[in-house]
């Protein structure tokens, strides 16, 4: 129905705001197979709380801030700024190579390898790792020396450890990169005989096996934070401070009331917690949404090695409360895929057949006139040539969004499961760019829809098969 959908919405945008396929009843969701995963009204927002002792938690974590105001860095005193960097890399300048400088030589730096990465800063510093790994590798192979490269690798994985490190409340590395000393780091001696391994996170175990080969076990264990405190703390402390009096300022120019640094670090954290608890409870809702629909299409799979059904509707419009149906088709399928019989109806609608429609499927007011059943008539005989059976549409809630508005206009029950074809589809062929029924159509070299409930219900049954055979 994507064409379909695509003209209504264009035709009509003005006069039917709402544009959406018409919600299933609650009580639709007892019998009906597929109708347990699909909401067309979209997730609620998970409500989450944030106490006031996790957030003073956290904020303990950052009373350095609190004592230790600092001005802004000049440019040159900056460890890594984006914009600098780029301006040195577009000129040519050796100090694009400065910001690796504390942590490697200039001669690492300076490797063919390593090119692309002076580009994106401390991000990129498990690049450099993966690198300098790569080439450990194949001196080793050859039997080189690499004393010079694994002393390398060390430093790249003590780097990696400082830049994760930087990462205060959400910020990006490369941001709170540009609040960090260059001066500070200048002073840095990384010395593996006294920081050795144990806490250095970016340190693989094979890295670590070289190391003690090369250079025999460390007399301690340290983690550069640990060594170095004061320069992570400085930056973020810079950090926290510009960000305050910027908020500061723009508050007096609208006179408001200033935060402290107390009230502002407080603010922040409590949203970044309720952000993060939030996502987590997203989280959590998108995998048993994944895990109840695992098992729907498990048990759509295990319909098909039954005798079932596939069928198909076409309809006056997109809604089911004021559109209606129009012709309705189903097929007998055996397990083995075979066709065993067919059924297909005209329904006489209450309401004109709107001209675009007969555009679309070809059927005219006077055929309707002239060979539609009365909706009772109709969905009695459809209903009854299913029998048990479990049936298959494509785009299921649309489907069962008429259906059910038909069976409460009649009194008639549909208590048949259905399945939809199109999440089957998508775990079939997970990469498609569509899952209309032309797109799958195409895909699987069937004939191409074309509006027409018996027709499209054979084309149905051939993304069905194909997509089966696809992950059997």
């Amino acid at each position: 129905m994507g064409f379909l959908s695509k003209l209504f919405s264009k035709r009509f945008s003005s006069n039917s705001p709402q544009q959406s396929t018409t919600p299933l009843p609650e009580n639709s969701t007892e019998t009906h197979g597929i109708t347990l995963t699909f909401s067309y009204s979209g997730p609620t927002q998970p409500e989450v709380i944030v106490s006031e002792a996790e957030v003073a938690e956290v904020v303990k974590g950052y009373n350095f801030v609190l004592s230790n105001e600092l001005e802004l860095l000049k440019t040159a005193d900056q460890w890594f700024e984006e914009k600098t960097q780029l301006r040195r890399l577009r000129d040519g300048s050796e100090k694009a190579y400065r910001w690796l400088l504390p942590f490697l030589p200039l001669e690492v730096a300076k490797l063919y390898e390593l090119i692309d990465i002076l580009y994106y800063g401390p991000n990129s510093a498990t690049e450099i790792s993966k690198a300098l790994r790569k080439l450990i590798r194949e001196r080793r192979k050859t039997k080189q020396p690499f004393g010079n490269l694994l002393q390398a690798l060390y430093n790249s994985c003590i780097l990696a450890d400082f830049s994760e490190s930087l990462a205060f409340e959400g910020m990006p590395v490369h941001l709170i990169a540009s609040y960090v000393d260059f001066r500070e780091l200048k002073g840095i001696k990384i010395k593996y005989s006294s920081m050795g391994y144990k806490l250095i996170k970016a340190l693989s175990k094979t890295d670590v096996k070289w190391l003690v080969e090369v250079f025999g076990e460390p007399a301690d264990h340290m983690s550069f934070d640990a060594v170095y405190p004061n320069i992570r703390r400085n930056a973020v402390s810079r950090y926290c401070w510009e960000e305050l009096r910027s908020k500061n300022r723009a508050a007096r120019s609208l006179g408001l009331v200033e935060k402290t640094m107390d009230e502002w670090l407080h603010e922040l954290v409590k949203r970044n917690l309720r952000s993060h608890k939030e996502w987590l409870a997203r989280n959590t809702a998108h995998e048993e949404k994944n895990a109840d629909m695992a098992v729907v299409i498990q048990n759509a799979w295990a319909a098909t090695q039954t005798p079932f059904a596939v069928a198909d509707l076409e309809t006056t419009g997109l809604r089911a409360d004021n559109a209606e149906i129009l012709e309705m088709a189903a097929l007998l399928v055996e397990p083995d895929g075979s066709v065993t019989s067919e059924f297909s109806v005209l329904i006489k609608t209450d309401r004109t057949i709107p001209d675009i429609i007969t555009q679309i499927t070809g059927i005219t007011q006077a055929e309707v006139d002239a060979c539609g059943q009365p909706i009772f008539h109709a969905l009695a005989a459809f209903l009854n040539y299913l029998g048990e059976r479990h049936v298959f549409f494509h785009n299921a809630p649309f489907d069962q969004g008429f259906l059910n508005a038909a069976c409460a206009k009649t009194g008639i029950k549909f208590n048949n499961i259905v399945h939809d074809t199109l999440p089957m589809a998508r775990c079939a062929w997970p990469s498609l760019n569509s899952y209309k029924l032309g797109a799958l159509a195409k895909h699987v070299g069937a004939v191409a829809p074309k509006h027409r409930a018996l027709g499209d219900a054979h084309v149905i049954l051939a993304v069905l098969l194909a997509a089966r055979a696809g992950v059997s």
